[in-house]
């Protein structure tokens, strides 16, 4: 199928997702969402897709929302702004954040505003030397928007989001993996190699239980022990059930490389 903001594939368990506006540095757009949000449902119904690389094409990752929308939405029809932000959030953040399935984000270059929040919405986050990251809202009036606010604090903690977020600067890789806001720097050449790699190997892993992980991770932060302990026992009854639980068994039993099928 062809979309007319994105790129996608899907090969070796892989599915790839770009951001292809590379006219507009990927921004952000009305029609970037709905095809945004048809993949990621898409994605998260194939069983042959076992793990997500999320990436730009040409020498942005995402610069942020669409100008030009921006100004046609300047208007005072506040209920008509907020349910537009709301479909972006409800369609395409929060089904990418709760897909059972591990997400890498492949940041090849200038990652801002609702671009740096697409980014750090990803599960792993790889990045070339020569990205950038910037929570640029304040310089155009608005508040953070695409998850940022919830992102940021669970990365980074309260105080230094509210820096980022007041001041708007901009961020190098370097300093980006100092913060803890992404997970490696790799030289640009070697970006899509690395992600490649990564998420073939995760594809190869036992994808239930991966899923399964990932969503108690999430919840961790703000769950107690009690809800925790409640969940981890739902989610162990139902790994232990799958095929990958039984060859992880007898991999391990026979002193060989367990052959996961995600199941």
């Amino acid at each position: 199928m062809q979309y007319e903001t994105l790129l996608f594939q899907v090969a070796d368990g892989v599915a790839t997702m770009t951001l292809n506006r590379p006219q507009s540095l990927n921004a952000f757009s009305a029609q970037m969402q709905r095809d945004m949000a048809v993949v990621i449902a898409q994605i998260a119904e194939d069983p042959a897709v076992r793990a997500v690389i999320l990436t730009g094409a040409g020498r942005a990752f995402c610069a942020g929302g669409d100008i030009g929308e921006m100004a046609e939405a300047a208007q005072p029809v506040p209920l008509a702004g907020r349910n537009k932000l709301h479909r972006m959030l409800t369609t395409v953040l929060m089904p990418l954040v709760r897909l059972e399935k591990p997400v890498i984000a492949a940041v090849n270059g200038a990652a801002i505003g609702a671009g740096m929040n697409l980014a750090l919405a990803a599960d792993i986050t790889l990045v070339a030397d020569t990205a950038t990251f910037s929570q640029i809202f304040v310089k155009v009036g608005l508040v953070p928007d695409t998850g940022g606010l919830y992102l940021l604090t669970r990365l980074i903690g309260l105080n230094r989001a509210k820096e980022l977020c007041f001041t708007g600067r901009m961020l190098g890789a370097r300093e980006a993996l100092e913060l803890g806001l992404v997970n490696r720097v790799v030289p640009a050449q070697d970006l899509m190699p690395a992600a490649l790699a990564l998420a073939r190997e995760l594809a190869d892993g036992a994808t239930a239980a991966i899923g399964l992980t990932k969503s108690l991770l999430n919840m961790a932060p703000t769950a107690s022990l009690e809800e925790l302990a409640e969940f981890e026992s739902y989610a162990l009854a139902i790994v232990l059930s799958t095929e990958d639980h039984r060859e992880g068994i007898r991999a391990f039993r026979e002193r060989r490389k367990p052959q996961f099928r995600g199941c």
